[in-house]
């Protein structure tokens, strides 16, 4: 070999290193946010049901960790895939190289952030065992086949559907998931009875602050993440994503403080630490699908858009009286949905404000009714099994006494009320 193809043959290596490495930190980053939703979920419902939310998403991380080694990863992304399944790299087998290994890393971080999703609709009165369950469906039945079909060169993907980080693909399918869970599971007793509406307000927002602003800066890695890579060009579509969910995350959380504002101008509660980090949210999971290839006033528009869409939902939700503990439908279901649909209408290769023709939208449409459609039949299935062998929702007299001491013998901490 000549002294140029060692020099190729080299700086191959060398890309090929930097991709691994930066792939291995986006995955280590992805993990993290399962702090984030561990402080979040538990800052929104009772003091007394804070551990049992923290353990569940803690069971599912682990659950999903290893479900995915089984056979997860290689329904999603095995390399023998067909249209509808991948064929390859179950039990880990067959994963060769280290790029291999790096990309399993990373996409089994981001299916334990899906599965964390879906515990939303479960918190505060679902059963360890069901859950357990319901955990195990998720990670390598429903969400595997969604993300072949949208990730790993599956039939959506070859319509040209785009779902960048998945704003449809993870965010859609695992909050519709939280909504199947939370109708079975119906409302928390009381929850909707006016006498009581001042205990189900979230026991700690600076929990959630803490944790919102620590996703959002995971969601950096989540996003930049999935161009699985910085070389031979993929630097560009990195950064643009980064860009972009700094942008609608920000864009997200102003427009939800605005509005709670202007709703509550007369009000003493004016102002919400926990609303305006639901807005940030909301435009972190509207932005997520689009963000590789649209421009950052796009950006900025489509946080605005996941903020009044996540307000409208939270409100609909509510008149309905269908019971969203921690906002999961509202944030992740609601903007994932508008999220995976705003691709055809801003992408800038095939955007409907660029003037191009309707057969994105129409990709789009079909594959966000694909998802939620596959999701909501299987969690159906699942929900209305865990409820046959009766391990669905706990007790009324567990629920009413908490989670945490019914079942842990203790609350993570006690309220005491100081006297003057």
């Amino acid at each position: 070999m000549t002294d140029l193809g060692i020099a190729i043959e080299r700086m191959e290596q060398l890309k090929e290193s930097i991709d691994i490495g930066y792939l291995c930190i986006c995955a280590a980053f992805v993990l993290l946010m399962q702090v984030g939703f561990a402080f979040l979920e538990g800052g929104c419902l009772r003091y007394k049901d804070m551990q049992s939310i923290m353990l569940k998403i803690f069971m599912n991380t682990c659950v999903t960790v290893v479900i995915w080694w089984l056979v997860g990863y290689g329904i999603a992304f095995g390399r023998d895939s067909k249209e509808f399944v991948g064929s390859s790299v179950y039990v880990g087998f067959d994963m060769k190289n280290s790029k291999h290994l790096a990309e399993f890393a990373f996409q089994t971080a981001v299916a334990s952030a899906a599965t964390s999703i879906v515990s939303g609709g479960a918190a505060g009165r679902m059963t360890y065992i069901g859950y357990f369950i319901l955990s195990v469906v998720f990670s390598s039945v429903i969400y595997p086949f969604c993300a072949h079909w949208g990730f790993g060169n599956g039939w959506l993907m070859k319509l040209g559907y785009h779902d960048y980080a998945g704003s449809g693909t993870i965010h859609a399918s695992a909050g519709m998931g939280a909504l199947m869970t939370t109708m079975l599971l119906k409302p928390r007793n009381q929850r909707f009875n006016p006498k009581y509406a001042e205990h189900f307000e979230p026991n700690n927002p600076i929990y959630i602050t803490l944790a919102c602003l620590s996703l959002w800066v995971c969601w950096c890695f989540f996003n930049g993440g999935s161009s699985l890579g910085i070389a031979n060009g993929a630097s560009v579509f990195m950064s643009r994503a980064i860009m972009n969910t700094f942008i609608a995350g920000a864009s997200g959380a102003l427009t939800v403080f605005f509005i709670f504002y202007l709703m509550n101008i007369d009000q003493g509660n004016k102002y919400s630490l926990v609303m305006i980090c639901n807005g940030n949210l909301a435009g972190l999971v509207a932005i997520t699908g689009p963000c590789d290839n649209v421009d950052a006033w796009a950006a900025f528009v489509i946080g605005i858009l996941g903020g009044m869409m996540m307000v409208f939902a939270n409100r609909v939700l509510f008149n309905l009286q269908i019971d969203d503990p921690v906002d999961a439908i509202s944030i992740h279901f609601a903007c994932g949905m508008l999220g995976a649909n705003l691709v055809s209408w801003f992408d800038m290769d095939t955007g409907i404000v660029y003037g191009k023709g309707g057969y994105q939208f129409a990709v789009q449409m079909l594959g966000s009714f694909i998802y939620i459609g596959w999701s909501a039949l299987i969690h159906l299935i699942t929900l209305l099994f865990i409820d046959k062998i009766g391990f669905l929702r706990v007790t009324l007299e567990e629920e009413h006494e908490g989670l945490d001491p019914a079942t842990m013998g203790c609350c993570a901490y006690e309220m005491v009320e100081l006297q003057q």
